[in-house]
């Protein structure tokens, strides 16, 4: 960190570009926010990555996940993940904490406070709420805690341990879902976006920009409208090979508990996960072969809340890369421009 903060200052970039180190809320803890600690095998590296951040004027990044409090912990209240007021409240001294947002970033600012960092500025790195992949990951709740988020954030209301001082910033996680991330944590890793892969917003969502509504992206260059589904005419006792070479491929996780397409039964598992595969493939009719399982449709196969998508043809992307159902530049661009209007709200209502 040392030498890239000498060569900003060296650039005469220092006091425009910051050098931060994201961390997560589980480098700290404690039964009550003012109880708020640093684990005790972090104390150092933390005490040295303070006292770095404040002498260069750098914010404490950190990133913060209700979901994740509410998806690990069955005790945990479900109103104290969002923002509408909870009847389990955290009572901490005078201070009364009503969502798991405030309580944690207060947590943070006692955990620096004993580090001799009480008044460093945060910036919350990524916050979020996927839309699929578990019982509480749904467009409902995403779209409820994302705007609760924005209004508590544009309110200027703070929390309790710092009342009338919001974030610095504020970085909604993500964009759009990553159909490669790894699951291990859970299926919702891949379903974080606001945006569909195709940039189409999944749900309503005032960022306070004048506009109460999202903007799609407008002329996508879909593939033709044709799908993969299980051939009717062979027995599914011998897809279900298939079925895992293609989800090894392609992302099958809105099939599993807690996804759109789950209760869809077997021969809409396999079509799916056929579906996903083929337009992985850019609709390669090999792709749908699965020795004889597979068959080319021209009639949706999508069933209620579960959609079998059509893919994106980046040929006709100028500039865009390939990346499965994704749509390629959009995705950098428009990250970096949801970060930019946050950031230019927040400062314009400070």
């Amino acid at each position: 960190m040392t030498n890239i903060q000498q060569s900003l200052v060296k650039a005469n970039l220092a006091s425009y570009v910051k050098l931060v180190v994201p961390c997560n809320a589980d480098a700290y803890e404690g039964a009550v926010p003012s109880q708020g600690v640093f684990r005790t095998e972090l104390t150092q590296i933390m005490t040295q990555l303070a006292a770095y951040l404040s002498s260069n004027g750098a914010p404490f990044v950190v990133n913060i996940y209700p979901f994740l409090s509410l998806y690990q912990n069955s005790d945990f209240p479900e109103d104290y993940a969002f923002f509408e007021g909870s009847t389990h409240p955290l009572v901490d001294g005078s201070n009364v904490y009503y969502n798991a947002f405030d309580g944690n970033f207060d947590t943070l600012i006692s955990a620096l406070g004993k580090l001799g960092y009480g008044q460093l500025p945060i910036a919350i790195g990524e916050v979020g709420w996927p839309t699929q992949g578990a019982p509480s990951a749904n467009l409902t709740a995403a779209r409820t805690f994302n705007q609760g988020l924005i209004n508590r954030i544009m309110s200027n209301k703070g929390t309790p341990l710092r009342p009338g001082v919001p974030p610095a910033d504020v970085y909604l996680f993500g964009l759009l879902d990553e159909e490669q991330k790894s699951v291990l944590p859970g299926n919702f890793e891949r379903h974080w976006g606001i945006f569909s892969f195709d940039g189409q917003a999944k749900y309503p969502l005032n960022l306070g920009l004048g506009n109460p509504v999202l903007k799609n992206a407008k002329e996508v260059p879909y593939l033709p409208s044709r799908w993969c589904v299980a051939n009717p005419a062979q027995s599914l006792d011998k897809a279900s090979t298939h079925l895992k070479l293609a989800c090894d491929m392609a992302d099958c996780t809105t099939l599993y508990y807690g996804g759109s397409c789950n209760g869809i039964g077997e021969k809409g598992n396999v079509s799916f996960a056929f579906n996903s595969y083929y337009q992985m493939q850019k609709q390669d009719a090999k792709s749908c072969d699965f020795d004889g399982h597979g068959m080319i449709t021209f009639l949706d196969p999508s069933m209620g809340e579960c959609r079998f998508l059509v893919g994106i043809d980046d040929s006709k992307s100028s500039g865009a890369a390939s990346c499965g159902h994704c749509c390629g530049v959009f995705c950098g661009v428009s990250i970096f421009t949801l970060w930019v209007f946050m950031y230019l709200r927040m400062m314009g209502s400070a």
